[in-house]
Order: C-alpha cells, then sequence, then structure tokens
C-alpha cells in the first residue's frame, strides 16, 4: 500500500502577508491527496484566531475526517499545540510533554496516534522540538524511550518541525548553525530512516533553515519525497509517498 503523508508547520494559519486562512493552508495540501498530515502550531479558541478551532476546520478542508489535537500549553483564552490528520479511524492518541530544563520555556509535546489497516498496525508522531538544544536532545531521548515500547512488528512515522540548529537569542529572535550532522537526528536515526531533505523550510524574518523533516520504519520503503513551497506560512510543508 503506497501511504501519502505530508508534516507542516502552519504557524497558527498565518501567512508571510500576516494574514490568518486554514482554509487555503489546507485546501495546497489537499491536492496532493494526503492520508495523513502531521501538523505543528495549531491554535484551539485563542484570540489571536478568532476563538476558532483550527484543526477541526484544517480537517473539514482537506477532507480528512479523523484528527486529534495535542494541548502543551494555555494560550491567550485559548490552546496551543500538535495535530494529527488522518484518512483512517484513529485507534489510540496520546499526548507527551516533553521536559524542560527551564520552566519558563516554552512547554513542547509529542503527539502519538495508533491507526490501522488490514493486520498493519500504524503509529504516528507528530513532534514540535525546542529551541534550545539540550531541552531538544531531552525530548528526543523521551522520544526513543516511547518509541522502543511499540511492538517490533508495528511501524513508525514521525513528523514535525525539529528545531534542528537552532537557538532562541531572545524574544522572537533566533541563530541557527547549519551542520552536517545533528545530534538529534543521529540519535533518532539508530531507530529510523530519514528523508533526505536538505531545502529550507523556515523562512524567518531574520533566519532560515532546514528543520523540518520525516524519519519512518527501517521496514518501510520511500517512494517520493518533496518540499511543497507557501507563502501561506513561515514553513514548507513535506510530502512523502511510503509503501508500507
Amino acid at each position: 500500500m503506497i501511504l501519502k503523508a505530508i508534516t507542516f508547520n502552519m504557524c497558527h494559519g498565518e501567512g508571510l502577508d500576516g494574514i490568518i486562512d486554514v482554509e487555503r493552508q489546507a485546501k495546497a495540501l489537499k491536492k496532493y491527496k494526503p492520508d495523513i498530515i502531521f501538523l505543528q502550531e495549531i491554535d484551539m479558541y485563542t484570540q489571536r484566531v478568532y476563538s476558532e478551532n483550527q484543526i477541526y476546520k484544517f480537517s473539514q478542508f482537506v477532507e480528512l475526517p479523523y484528527r486529534s489535537m495535542g494541548i502543551n500549553i494555555k494560550y491567550k483564552n485559548g490552546y496551543y499545540g500538535d495535530g494529527i490528520l488522518s484518512r483512517f479511524p484513529i485507534e489510540y492518541s496520546a499526548n507527551y510533554l516533553m521536559p524542560l530544563i527551564n520552566p519558563n520555556n516554552e512547554q513542547r509535546g509529542i503527539l502519538c496516534n495508533k491507526i490501522s489497516f488490514g493486520t498493519t498496525k500504524l503509529n504516528l508522531f507528530s513532534v514540535h522540538f525546542p529551541t534550545n538544544f539540550e531541552e531538544r536532545k531531552l525530548a528526543t531521548e523521551e522520544l526513543i524511550n516511547i518509541i522502543e515500547k511499540i511492538d517490533e512488528s508495528e511501524l513508525i512515522i514521525i513528523g514535525g518541525d525539529f528545531n534542528v540548529g537552532i537557538e532562541k537569542i531572545g524574544k522572537h529572535k533566533y541563530k541557527f548553525e547549519k551542520c552536517s550532522n545533528y545530534v538529534e537526528y543521529d540519535m533518532l536515526k539508530q531507530y529510523l530512516n530519514k528523508i533526505n531533505n536538505t531545502e529550507d523550510t523556515w523562512f524567518d524574518k531574520s533566519v532560515k533553515g532546514c528543520i523540518d523533516t520525516i524519519f519512518y520504519s527501517k521496514n518501510i520503503k520511500l517512494i517520493d519525497y518533496k518540499d511543497i513551497k507557501s507563502r501561506y506560512s513561515d514553513h514548507s510543508a513535506i510530502y512523502v509517498e511510503l509503501e508500507v
């Protein structure tokens, strides 16, 4: 079976033009006919998105009926976190909070869903890693602790914004250091394969970098992948076709 998946940091629906519009984001991805979408930076009922339930709206516009959201923080009279959309029923969902070194840092999460088709069981993870190296290492260790407990007969796909090479240096200010190898990726590669995307996927006002990607079980075959460029977020989406 060919499974089509996309990971996308949707920046609470805000495009580079400052307009918040989940519908145009979803419709831009819909043409790829995805079976799974991993989403990061979703708002639910917050003031800045006019009290919308963004994962519900995204699900409706992209026509993927099953959805789950991991709430990591309360924000502006609502909630903020990550999500997963699926063409297949979600049998199980859990959100694991990532460890913090500094309690004042933003809380991040690891959203885990399980779906099945036929005898195949597939574990899906949507992640948004911290903008601090030490916390990213701890988050990677926590993610590994979770996937080590998954039965070897089951498959895994992880999509997300891994923030590799990023350090926060002030309010809404970051620096990016491009490396040939990232510790976080090397740790995960002991268990999973990674697509070899190298184009920049994040476009901040002052910095950019390739920080979004997809990992998958070693017994899954990669058919194709591509960057989906868009001005509807400050991130590109990443599309993959996998034989499962």
